[in-house]
């Protein structure tokens, strides 16, 4: 391999987007991944992940989002075929929604309203009517947007490759990256687990829960949690039509919950919790799912999708999150390595944002500016600093 401008290490949503907007500017990029696109183990794979740009008081996360979906729309244009499915988003809550709440799913909605979107906002009964999924449920609102849905993940990842592979960037599997090269305070190429070296102008770091074992200096900031998603057969697929039934989050800033319809290849209802986690070591520890988690599983489906209660679970898996302490992007120049770049730091809400993500990365890589990049840039956290995502479940709260 010749030395191109840009290596980045991770063909993650992260890095694949980022090489495809530095290649949309002729740059030359060579992308390294560990394993195969996607691999298995990488936050973007799975079958689901939300599109969604409800981020309660986070005005800036919800303007990022709804720049991003716009990009969503247009890859789907790029690859002439749907990866983005825009089938709507719900939020439910066991309590009251309402323009005066204080709750998430009221600023969330009161941020609709505002913005003139369209939307439908459900009692008890319209949901039960509109989605008998939630017939017996214990939801007392729900606001139904018809903007937001999932992409299909793991699909989206193959497809950007082999775009990007078609426009002249190169893409090198199975190269795990062990180290990074330096000369003086300069950044001049990565080695590998097979002894192999690759050099570059500029390295860009996008590996996901690797980052902080590549740059150690991380590591105080960012941690890897695990989170239990579930794969279900569901006997009544027709409650979850794929075109009828929306992505939804069921009270998710009290209980963690959140799932998709009926997937239409995988033939499954996809289930998973957005929380704090369990922290764990991505490179040593097992990825399952405990009883406990299970245990949790069936009490969220008998209270909410009772549907589902005698459905047999046909795959599980622990989705690890790249966390940092504030829940926010790390996306940033290093502050005393010449031509070494991060973007790291999905911390569960990455995959969404991954198409204005990209653009961000490229452009603190070219040395500029981009509109939302302050908020990322390189900072001290300590143990003081408090998760942000007003989403995110937080056990004990």
């Amino acid at each position: 391999m010749t030395s191109p401008d840009f290596l980045i290490v991770g063909a993650g949503i992260f890095g694949l987007s980022t090489a495809y907007e530095l290649s949309k500017q002729s740059y030359k990029v060579a992308v390294l991944n560990p394993g195969t696109i996607p691999h298995p183990h990488a936050a973007s794979t799975d079958i689901s992940k939300v599109i969604r740009f409800d981020y309660g008081s986070d005005i800036e996360y919800m303007e990022m989002a709804l720049r991003s979906m716009e990009l969503w729309h247009d890859w789907n244009d790029l690859f002439k075929e749907p990866i983005y499915h825009e089938n709507g988003y719900m939020l439910l809550s066991k309590n009251e929604i309402s323009l005066e709440g204080t709750s998430y799913e009221s600023i969330c909605y009161k941020n609709i309203v505002d913005r003139s979107f369209e939307h439908e906002f459900l009692n008890e009964e319209d949901l039960k009517s509109s989605f008998p999924a939630f017939e017996k449920s214990i939801y007392r609102n729900a606001v139904y947007n018809p903007m937001g849905g999932f992409a299909e993940s793991g699909k989206s990842l193959k497809l950007i490759a082999d775009k990007l592979r078609s426009l002249g960037v190169e893409i090198i599997e199975n190269q795990e990256v062990d180290k990074i090269l330096y000369e003086s305070n300069k950044a001049i190429g990565v080695s590998t687990t097979s002894s192999d070296s690759f050099h570059a102008d500029h390295i860009i770091i996008c590996a996901g829960n690797s980052s902080p074992y590549l740059l150690p200096e991380l590591q105080p900031f960012i941690k890897v949690t695990g989170h239990p998603i579930f794969h279900i057969k569901a006997s009544r697929p027709h409650l979850f039509n794929f075109h009828e039934f929306p992505t939804f989050a069921a009270d998710i800033a009290r209980t963690g919950w959140y799932g998709f319809p009926f997937h239409p290849k995988e033939k499954v209802v996809k289930l998973a919790l957005h929380s704090d986690g369990l922290e764990l070591n991505p490179l040593t520890d097992e990825r399952k799912v405990y009883a406990s988690d299970l245990q949790q599983l069936e009490e969220f489906i008998q209270e909410s999708l009772p549907c589902l209660k005698n459905d047999p679970v046909v795959f599980t898996k622990r989705c690890c999150y790249t966390d940092t302490l504030d829940g926010h992007f790390w996306i940033d120049r290093h502050p005393e390595i010449e031509n070494l770049s991060i973007g790291t730091g999905g911390s569960g809400h990455g995959f969404k944002m991954g198409p204005v993500v990209g653009e961000m990365i490229a452009s603190i890589a070219l040395g500029e500016k981009h509109a939302w990049s302050d908020r990322y840039a390189w900072r001290n956290l300590g143990e003081d600093t408090v998760q942000e995502e007003e989403a995110r479940y937080k056990r004990g709260d």
